[in-house]
């Protein structure tokens, strides 16, 4: 956990807060009442890390680091909940191979400096698991029920999960009760599907179906936000279709994180750590009731995400981050087996251990590389940079332009207008006007652009997620029609246009007869 939670702390403000980021800061300064009809409207998410972060940053401001410590501590609490279900479920030995995976893998330290909701949602969905392990687990009489405090856990993470990310709503109860209730069904015909002894409990059934019942109650104040939220989504929405490489992606990003873009190690790490999981989902092929229950909830989600993006894309490999959790722990089960040589052909033990050093330092070497590959070489959108270009040159009450009306979140957050007052607006809708995250410019919006810049002597354009938003470039063609170019400015997918109005022609000389 010390590992993990120093990975996660380390320089937490050395990357400029990008849209997203930014939008979680500005949003969880609204008052509570108004963050929810905000969110509700305009937003993807429900409210609870909005407001949770509220209190955050009233405790501890609102700079980077401030901002992202809330999601560093979730992403640092959810390690020992996980060792915590890992352990019953396979042993003290696996379930530390199993932790140490989840405190270094690379992907899961990125998303710990985001100040986003995927550390909350981990931090629930590891809750959950603790939770229902813990029950599944528990070898107390069999007429004596688990006790409360792990049934109340359960409602409460998984409840906290739904409240955390829409997809969790649906997925993690459909993940849950698949992994819980398959193994319980198929156990009253053939016993051998219950090798936990949770399962055989009388009255374990109806005391699940109860507390999945409390959490849907808990979460039941937000479906109708919930619903229309999924209708907007399923209207459009900004996430590209999948195909076979986003999957090969989402496995990417599980194995080695943000390891540059090189095909060798990349596959490497994704064929290690799938090996390792069906080595894993071998070992465990006598114990039905814990295979599925980790089965099911890592292949429940993207599947389901797979199928729904055949009507409208939603393949996001952030909300998938808790999918990682039993994949982590099936590959830990399948190392431990190939360490201690039970392996389904015939191999001798000292060869056997010889290739489990040789992956296991293999994936050691890869989550370095990863880690060293965020820290040192992925950048986030540099919006400190852009506005630190435009303050230097823009004079007060210049308009700025941005195409993408939510990127003015963290345009503002460097810039704020008592720093230097400008007339900012987006184009083609202002700020929090839609119900879209970002509407596409269109030659409807023209007659507007074009009254906005009417007298202007200096106009700027901040221009981002041109593939979405402007993918024709209508902005820019309209803007040269009226203005000169004097400056463009680049930093990373971020464009800065300084546009002035033309200089006037001298006047002809006089012709003399």
């Amino acid at each position: 956990m010390l590992l993990g939670g120093g990975l996660r702390l380390a320089a937490l403000a050395d990357k400029s807060l990008w849209m997203d980021e930014a939008f979680s800061v500005r949003a969880a300064q609204y008052p509570l009442p108004a963050l929810w009809e905000l969110l509700a409207r305009i937003d993807h998410h429900p409210p609870l890390y909005y407001a949770l972060l509220h209190g955050w940053m009233a405790l501890f401001g609102d700079g980077e680091a401030a901002a992202r410590s809330f999601s560093a501590l979730a992403a640092t609490l959810a390690i020992p909940l996980f060792y915590g279900a890992a352990r019953r479920l396979a042993g003290p030995k696996v379930a530390l191979v199993a932790g140490l995976t989840l405190a270094v893998a690379p992907f899961h330290v990125r998303y710990a400096q985001e100040a986003r909701m995927y550390a909350l949602l981990l931090l629930a969905a590891a809750g959950a698991l603790y939770a229902t392990v813990a029950m599944l687990c528990e070898r107390s009489e069999p007429a004596r029920r688990p006790p409360l405090r792990l049934w109340l856990g359960l409602v409460v993470a998984q409840s906290a999960a739904m409240w955390s990310h829409n997809a969790a709503a649906v997925l993690l109860p459909l993940a849950l009760n698949g992994g819980v209730g398959v193994p319980w069904f198929m156990g009253r015909a053939r016993p051998a599907w219950q090798t936990l002894p949770g399962l055989r409990r009388p009255g374990f059934g109806r005391r699940w179906l109860a507390a999945q019942a409390m959490a849907l109650l808990l979460w039941a104040p937000w479906a109708g936000s919930f619903l229309h939220q999924a209708q907007v989504v399923d209207r459009e929405f900004w996430v590209q279709a999948p195909g076979a490489k986003g999957v090969y992606f989402l496995f990417r990003l599980f194995a080695v994180g943000d390891l540059p873009e090189w095909t060798g190690p990349g596959a490497v790490g994704v064929g290690l750590l799938l090996a390792l999981a069906a080595l894993g989902a071998w070992r465990w092929r006598q114990q039905a009731d814990r295979l599925w229950l980790l089965l099911s909830l890592a292949m429940v989600p993207p599947l389901v995400e797979l199928a729904v993006s055949l009507r409208r894309p939603i393949f996001h490999p952030p909300s998938l981050i808790w999918a990682s959790l039993p994949l982590y722990l099936l590959a830990a089960v399948g190392w431990w087996a190939l360490l201690e040589g039970r392996l389904p052909a015939r191999m001798p033990r000292p060869a056997s251990r010889r290739l489990a050093a040789l992956a296991g330092a293999t994936l050691a070497l890869l989550w370095a590389l990863g880690l060293y590959g965020y820290f040192a070489r992925f950048e986030k959108e540099p919006w400190d940079l852009a506005a630190a270009t435009v303050a230097a040159k823009a004079q007060p009450g210049d308009l700025v332009l941005f195409n993408a009306p939510w990127s003015q979140l963290p345009f503002d957050y460097y810039l704020p207008d008592r720093t230097l007052p400008l007339d900012r607006h987006g184009v083609p809708a202002e700020l929090f006007t839609w119900d879209r995250v970002a509407p596409r410019m269109s030659e409807a919006a023209l007659p507007a652009l074009d009254a906005l810049v009417e007298g202007r002597s200096q106009v700027w354009l901040v221009y981002a997620h041109t593939w979405y938003t402007d993918p024709d470039g209508l902005i820019p063609q309209a803007l040269a029609r009226r203005f000169e170019q004097v400056e463009h400015t680049t930093a990373g997918p971020i464009q800065v246009h300084r546009y002035h109005t033309p200089a006037a022609a001298p006047p002809a000389a006089a012709v003399t007869p």
